[in-house]
């Protein structure tokens, strides 16, 4: 999809070429995932749900973390 089709709100306009890749699990042939057709499913530790988030989104977190909070990231 071109970063064009996305609306100007949408982050996974930024990540289009990210890939996810379990090459640590796996250095001979590791396999990937686009980032835009990823989400992770957890258990929320403080409900005890169960939560889904597009990676994209995470990505645009940790982005946004970095930039207003440079001291805290490592």
């Amino acid at each position: 999809m071109a970063k064009e089709d996305y609306s100007s709100h949408d982050w996974r306009k930024n990540t289009d070429d990210a890939i996810i890749t379990d090459d640590i699990l796996n250095p001979y042939v590791p396999k990937t995932m686009k980032v835009n057709n990823s989400r992770v499913v957890f258990t929320n530790p403080n409900t005890l749900k169960e939560e889904s988030i597009e990676v994209s989104r995470l990505i645009r977190v940790f982005v946004n973390n970095v930039v207003g909070h440079r001291k805290s990231i490592k």
